[in-house]
């Protein structure tokens, strides 16, 4: 019996390959619990509940909107700063409201089309306005200044959807 020939540089990358996929495949996505959109690492927000169960969702936007509705006694509330990705405490971070910058919405690009190419405009995102955490008001004032937005903090934010 003739073995088919492959050079020692395929059979190396093969053999690689081969041994990152179950790590590969391990790592999911982890998908906000309130829109269903992919988290993006400096955006998203942790709900700890009493129990120990963790609410995730994309952004403050959505927590805002779990928050407002009946749930159960909340533990604590952690947010990535927009900057850094380091996760802080979401009631000691500022906030800018309604920047320029809207990560998470729906309407990138060109507008969606339905399967007859029909353009489907979104005229709703729960997402909406843009809502990004920061560690410091230094870093707040300083993005507002680039993008706009209106500074708040977490107890003006509770405050607005109750």
């Amino acid at each position: 019996m003739r073995w088919p020939r492959f050079p020692m540089t395929r059979c190396l990358l093969l053999a690689v390959t081969l041994a990152a996929l179950p790590a590969a495949c391990s790592r999911q996505a982890r998908f906000c619990e309130q829109c269903g959109r992919a988290e993006c690492r400096n955006l998203s927000f942790d709900i700890r509940l009493e129990g120990g169960t963790v609410v995730q969702t994309c952004c403050p936007r959505c927590a805002l909107h779990y928050l407002a509705r009946p749930h159960p006694p909340v533990a604590s509330l952690a947010v990535r700063d927009f900057d850094s990705a380091g996760r802080i405490d979401a009631t000691r971070a500022l906030y800018v409201e309604g920047s320029d910058v809207a990560p998470c919405t729906a309407t990138a690009g060109s507008p969606p089309q339905d399967d007859r190419g029909c353009c489907m405009k979104t005229v709703y995102d729960r997402c909406l306005p843009s809502l990004l955490a920061f560690r410091s008001r230094l870093e707040a004032e300083r993005f507002a200044r680039e993008h706009g937005g209106t500074i708040r903090t977490f107890a003006d934010l509770e405050a607005s959807v109750h």
